[in-house]
């Protein structure tokens, strides 16, 4: 399902994203080999909590329910979810292969959503977010793999596409 942002939206939340990213304590801020890549490609350290709130937009147009403006200076925030019992991931991946609910193990077993929603956008238009599928916490439970994208990158818990129910 496509859902179309405005400019004032996409505005809105690379706000968002900058506040949330300043709010974190200095020692965990632009650390890790994520953000360094991103980085060192011409990315900036907002990209990552823009993407997220990308995302988080999308899907609150799509369910009507609101996002969280709070700013958490602790990470994970005290709430922990996007929504009430439920995580949106937005991924950024458009190449070969499907596409994958990426969660890190580190986060699997600190947060624990009923239901997980798969978003896409590409970096260079984010007012258009593509809402591709959902997973139940017990679902994914079941589905889920390990899978490492590179030697420095955290371990992570995926599920395909293809096995998850389509919005």
């Amino acid at each position: 399902m496509l859902i179309n942002l405005t400019k004032q939206e996409v505005t809105f939340a690379k706000k968002l994203a900058k506040k949330r990213h300043d709010a974190k304590h200095i020692s965990i801020r632009n650390k890790g080999v994520l953000m360094a890549n991103n980085l060192a490609n011409g990315g900036s350290q907002y990209d990552f909590h823009t993407i997220g709130l990308i995302g988080e937009l999308a899907y609150s147009k799509f369910s009507g329910e609101s996002i969280d403006e709070n700013i958490y200076s602790r990470n994970p925030d005290p709430k922990g979810q996007d929504f009430e019992n439920l995580e949106i991931k937005t991924i950024t991946y458009f190449g070969s292969g499907e596409p994958e609910l990426k969660i890190t193990q580190k986060e699997y077993a600190t947060k624990n959503p009923q239901l997980y929603v798969l978003a896409r956008v590409d970096k260079s238009n984010l007012d258009s977010v593509e809402l591709l599928g959902r997973i139940s916490r017990e679902n994914f439970d079941k589905l889920k793999v390990a899978k490492k994208y590179g030697r420095f990158h955290p371990s992570n818990w995926i599920v395909p596409l293809s096995k998850m129910e389509q919005l």
